[in-house]
């Protein structure tokens, strides 16, 4: 991850969501086991049925494609068209 700017970033999330260990663990979570979420990163969910998104990433910044923009908690129901119960 860049250390960005008050906008993208590291710094970014440091300044609005929080930055510490467990925010590193749910990033880590999110990219390499949650499930693509339609706005260019990956997301965590509840196992609950309807599925409840729990964290998001935005990957891609201005300085590079494959950079984490922002990650944060979020409480809102899946995407239209999921899985209905």
């Amino acid at each position: 991850m860049r250390c960005g700017t008050s906008t993208w970033g590291w710094k970014h999330i440091k300044a609005r969501h929080g930055w510490n260990s467990t925010m590193d663990r749910k990033i880590d979570a999110a990219i390499w086991s949650g499930d693509p979420n339609g706005r260019g990163g990956y997301s965590t969910y509840a196992n609950q049925c309807p599925r409840v998104e729990k964290f998001r990433t935005i990957i891609g910044t201005p300085a590079g494609t494959n950079d984490l923009l922002t990650a944060y908690k979020v409480d809102q129901r899946a995407a239209a068209g999921a899985v209905r119960c």
